[in-house]
């Protein structure tokens, strides 16, 4: 995954989120955007279209 490409909505659901992104270091989001857990990566995604707006590789390893 990269920034700009647009997931499906199976991918970005709440069960996905990351609710408490000072717990892992991540900077506050606000309004539609939200930190996902996608694999071993963490994107920040748009969640009204999809749209990967941040990508940080290999978070979880």
């Amino acid at each position: 995954m990269s920034i700009g490409f647009s997931l499906g909505s199976m991918f970005y659901g709440n069960r996905y989120w990351i609710n408490d992104p000072w717990q892992y270091r991540l900077p506050p989001v606000y309004g539609p955007y939200r930190w996902i857990r996608y694999y071993d990566d963490v994107m920040l995604v748009d969640i009204y279209s999809g749209q990967v707006v941040d990508v940080i590789y290999d978070f979880f390893w």
